[in-house]
């Protein structure tokens, strides 16, 4: 009988803090305040269960667990408070001398501010108050007979010594859970950063790129073509700076629709390659029935994707090749097609060109498909490549009208 009474105790002590454990693996427990509150819940609900559930004299022994886990936490305010509690229950309901339970729970205060800043802290403090607890155990078998001889002294110290270090273990396993969540959590973020600033790279990288083609292209005696280049590279200037006033966000990249024609912007593609792809010797073909085709999407951020997909396709070409756009108008969707007969793909290179830093080439970062691929998708839109290595790609765009 004795031992089942042990063995409940065991049970409503360590219950809440479970509890406690489980809400720490799914809440990072960072903020101090709600820490601090669901701590101080916990130990109430220990001592609670302990004092109303298992009405059994020689179970109060099990009640000084919570008190002694609020000083080992340093939150000496509620031991006291929960030292007071126990202390006026077991003078109530059982009449246990007033002055022995004063003289043992002031002990264990005193014994907490004599070594609370010491080394080894927490394991000095669990023996002595052990020891603490052994002596005014005995004191009070002595004067009562409290156990009536029923089970040895030795045993109950020994369980609830025990007990301490497991409810110890479990708050450190707790602890340990919340901080993992807190670092998991910085991260999260860190990575979020990364991807922002590896994209934003990616993104001015391509424009510039365009720039140093049409600047290397200038010829000061031919006014004409130089005053044209000068306005594509001022075009994409002020692209470059776009970009990286949106990319100053570290979140998922925004999208801002609004009725745009499609049409115009693949004309304007177009316009932008065309003398640059003639002067590395790579035939450039667009075919385009339509006048016109509208849409809802964020033309800034689909013309990345095209610029993107072409540059692809020119640097996937050694010498010379073709590149084709083609635009293609269904009832509730248009299809733009872009070939090159570039260097082409495996099936392994294919499989993994939408992950982010996936790259064929050396100096790649591995950031533009996936990138247009984020932006098509926030589009409602789907992103496909078909490629065979030595035969070239196949890049198809789909955009709800």
């Amino acid at each position: 009988m004795i031992m089942e009474k042990i063995i409940f105790s065991m049970i409503l002590t360590v219950f809440p803090i479970l509890i406690y454990l489980v809400f720490s693996c799914y809440n990072s427990l960072n903020n101090v305040m709600i820490k601090k509150m669901v701590f101080i819940i916990t130990m109430y609900t220990s001592l609670y269960l302990n004092l109303t559930l298992n009405s059994s004299r020689e179970i109060l022994l099990f009640c000084n667990i919570p008190i002694i886990i609020c000083y080992l936490k340093k939150e000496e305010l509620i031991a006291l408070l929960l030292s007071l509690i126990v202390i006026l229950y077991s003078y109530i309901l059982y009449d246990i001398n007033i002055y022995i339970l004063f003289g043992k729970y002031l002990c264990y205060f005193i014994l907490y501010l004599l070594i609370y800043n010491q080394r080894g802290f927490t394991l000095l403090f669990i023996k002595i108050s052990a020891l603490i607890q052994g002596v005014f155990v005995c004191f009070e078998y002595f004067m009562k007979n409290i156990f009536d001889g029923i089970i040895s002294l030795s045993v109950y110290i020994l369980l609830i010594y025990g007990l301490t270090f497991l409810v110890l273990y479990l708050f450190k396993l707790a602890d340990d859970i919340s901080n993992l969540y807190v670092t998991y959590g910085k991260m999260v973020n860190e990575n979020k950063i990364k991807d922002s600033l590896f994209k934003l790279t990616h993104e001015i990288k391509n424009p510039i790129a365009v720039c140093k083609g049409y600047l290397d292209m200038i010829n000061l005696e031919d006014s004409v073509n130089s005053l044209k280049y000068v306005s594509i590279i001022k075009s994409e200037i002020d692209r470059s700076l776009n970009v990286i006033s949106e990319f100053m966000d570290f979140n998922k990249i925004k999208i801002d629709k609004d009725i745009m024609d499609i049409v115009m912007l693949m004309d304007e593609v177009y316009d932008s390659f065309s003398l640059l792809v003639m002067d590395k010797n790579i035939k450039f073909v667009y075919d385009n029935a339509y006048d016109e085709i509208y849409l809802m999407g964020d033309y800034d951020r689909l013309k990345q994707v095209f610029v993107n997909i072409i540059k692809n396709s020119i640097e996937s070409i050694d010498s010379t090749g073709t590149i084709s756009i083609n635009i293609n108008k269904y009832e509730k969707e248009v299809v733009v097609t872009i070939i090159d007969s570039g260097v082409g793909m495996n099936k392994e290179e294919l499989d993994n060109i939408k992950q982010m830093f996936f790259t064929t080439k050396k100096s790649g970062t591995g950031l533009g498909v996936a990138l247009s691929n984020e932006i098509v998708m926030a589009h409602d839109g789907i992103l496909t490549y078909e490629s065979e290595k030595n035969k070239g790609t196949r890049c198809v765009v789909r955009l709800p009208i």
